[in-house]
Formats: C-alpha cells, sequence, structure tokens
C-alpha cells in the first residue's frame, strides 16, 4: 500500500491518485495560505481592518485614561466592571483589548499604547485588568473574560434566619 504526505501538515496518508492533502481542511487551509501570501489580510493593506484597529487602540487609551483619572479608591471597583462588561459579552470591543497580545505585553518601546506615553508609570488596560484577575480570580484577564474559569467566592456568609412569628 502507497503513502502520500500531505503538503499542509505532513501527515501521512494513504495514497489515491486525484488526492494531495489528508482531509479537506487541510486543503482549505492551504488555499488559504496561498491566497493570504498574495493578499495579506492585515492593517497595511486593508483599509477596514486599519480602521478597527486604531478603533481598539483609542479605546484601549480611552479605557487606561479613565482608571487612572479616577481617585485610587475607585480604581479596583472600575476594573472589575470593565473585566464583568467583557466576560458577559456585551461588549466584544472591550473583550478584544483586554485580550489583545499587544496590550497584555506591549513593548515598551512603543510608547502610544500607554497612557501619557509614560511605559515605566502605567499600565496598559490590559495589563491592568490581567493584575486584578490574578489576585481575585487565580487567572489570568483571558481566561476569565472568556469564562473558562469559575466564579471566584465572594467571602459572603449567608445564613437563613427564620423568624418566629
Amino acid at each position: 500500500m502507497k503513502q502520500s504526505t500531505c503538503p499542509q501538515c505532513g501527515t501521512s496518508f494513504r495514497f489515491r491518485k486525484n488526492k494531495q492533502f489528508c482531509s479537506p481542511t487541510c486543503r482549505k487551509l492551504n488555499a488559504q495560505r496561498k491566497l493570504r501570501a498574495k493578499i495579506p489580510a492585515n492593517a497595511s493593506q486593508s483599509p477596514s481592518i486599519r480602521r478597527d484597529q486604531a478603533e481598539l487602540f483609542d479605546l484601549a487609551i480611552r479605557m487606561a485614561e479613565r482608571l487612572y483619572t479616577l481617585p485610587s479608591s475607585q480604581r479596583l471597583g472600575y476594573i472589575r466592571d470593565v473585566v464583568n462588561l467583557a466576560r458577559t459579552g456585551q461588549s466584544p470591543e472591550v473583550r478584544k483589548v483586554l485580550t489583545m497580545p499587544a496590550f497584555l505585553r506591549p513593548n515598551k518601546e512603543r510608547k502610544s499604547l500607554f497612557w501619557r506615553r509614560s511605559p515605566h508609570v502605567y499600565l496598559t488596560i490590559s495589563q491592568a485588568a490581567d493584575r486584578y484577575c490574578q489576585k481575585f480570580w487565580n487567572a489570568g484577564v483571558a481566561d476569565v473574560v472568556k469564562g473558562v474559569v469559575p466564579e471566584p467566592p465572594t467571602g459572603e456568609v449567608i445564613s437563613v434566619c427564620r423568624m418566629a412569628a
């Protein structure tokens, strides 16, 4: 029995004269890879993707500005609200900002990612949310926002009291 190798994933499969890939998935991925090589789908090539990215970056800066202009006693509540907004799915844009690698692990040289262009003083909104999630959820912000981890215990003790009539 002859074997062929899939050019997409490298898996061996039974040879057939008219079969080049091991599965339809590999065939489609190969076609998509070739198309992306000809026409890249990134911000430098697509005005709509460039606009979407600019809006996300602007949202992140506005959220960081809001965080750092609040009194320090209200910041924790703001971060909690932002995480819950992303977690419930009410704002897909906030979810994208909080899970975007460019904000979670930013290059300190790209000062435009930080509020007041000060990477040594301020965190990005994603980094602040990640620290909040690490402290209260024991998980990263991406796992919390995507609902991978369960709700943390609140620490409240609820007792049922029966009133005698």
